[in-house]
């Protein structure tokens, strides 16, 4: 979990079946794209945050019918931002505590 201000960051990265044609054939290459590595390094290093805290995931944008794959990127995107207010609140309420 990453604070800059003392609130965790999570960055989506968001449209990657646009951004690689690899991607775009199959989400499940999402973590397999060199291309979508080298987009998630860059926006680590633009925005100050880990790698870690960069969170692929692909938009449904004009599909109809719901896709599993695309719905696990996006399961684990909430999944991660959950946790990181989970243990934000845990740090608040033990700092309470403390003081």
């Amino acid at each position: 979990m990453f604070k800059r201000t003392g609130i965790p960051q999570l960055v989506l990265l968001t449209k990657v079946d646009e951004a690689c044609p690899l991607v775009m054939e199959d989400v499940r290459n999402v973590y397999k794209s060199g291309y979508i590595k080298e987009m998630m390094q860059e926006a680590s290093a633009q925005l100050g945050v880990p790698l870690s805290c960069i969170v692929p995931v692909k938009n449904y944008s004009e599909e109809l019918e719901l896709d599993p794959n695309t719905d696990i990127l996006l399961l684990s995107a909430i999944i991660q931002m959950l946790r990181f207010a989970d243990n934000y609140f845990d740090e608040i309420s033990d700092f309470e505590v403390k003081e």
